[in-house]
């Protein structure tokens, strides 16, 4: 079986000044290292992607690292586990690196990366 950890949380805001605010509160309650503004969201460190608009899942998305998307994404179809395939990024030596899961848990859309 693939081994899993949480890379990070995705937090859905409805502006980047909302999604400003909560990643400046998370950097300093966690002592995280900043806060870093990109074009769709603002990072508190590299645990919370606080997204400018609304994206994946209800309440957001939660990336889930493993050391091989391939393998991960076999283990999970025998558990039943449907993956959408338009959200698929390769890497330079052709193999899957980033995929979402059908599935929404708790409001919360998931994608397994490197």
């Amino acid at each position: 079986m693939s081994e899993f950890k949480i890379k990070h949380i995705g937090i859905r805001t409805d502006s980047g000044e909302e999604a400003m605010e909560i990643a400046s509160l998370l950097a300093a309650l966690f002592d995280l290292p900043g806060t870093r503004d990109t074009e769709v969201a603002v990072w508190a460190g590299d645990l919370f992607e606080v997204m400018k608009s609304s994206y994946r899942g209800e309440r957001g998305h939660v990336a889930m690292q493993t050391d091989d998307v391939e393998k991960a994404m076999a283990a999970l179809r025998e558990k039943g586990i449907g993956f959408d395939e338009s959200s698929i990024r390769k890497n330079e030596e052709g193999r899957i690196s980033f995929v979402y899961l059908k599935k929404e848990i708790a409001g919360f859309q998931f994608h397994l990366t490197l």
